[in-house]
């Protein structure tokens, strides 16, 4: 299994009249479809610019440089893992320290 994951906004909705579905489309869903096709068995792939939103709590070892159709080379890292508890308090206390002192300037 593949998984490719993005964030970002998206369009939603229902279709049909008679078979009602819910469907959600986007740019952010594209690049999600692509992360998942250019993806690697039992990986979890996401593009360079949600390792900021993550990396606090996952490890996201770097794979490097993929061509993905609609968008050229894009760098994509994968999700491997989740950091220990102890670990992630010590990344969110050292971003909360580091945002406090940028305010304090």
């Amino acid at each position: 299994m593949k998984i490719g994951f993005n964030y970002g906004p998206v369009t939603d909705g229902i279709i049909g009249q008679n078979k009602v579905l819910y469907d959600i489309w986007g740019d952010t869903v594209n690049l999600s479809s692509r992360m998942m096709s250019t993806g690697v068995n039992d990986r979890i792939q996401l593009p360079a610019d949600c390792v900021p939103f993550l990396i606090d709590h996952f490890k996201l070892p770097k794979r490097g440089k993929i061509s993905v159709k609609g968008k050229g080379e894009m760098i994509t890292h994968f999700c491997t893992a989740r950091k220990p508890a102890d670990q992630i308090r010590a990344n969110l206390e050292a971003r909360a320290a580091r945002e406090m002192n940028s305010a304090d300037t």
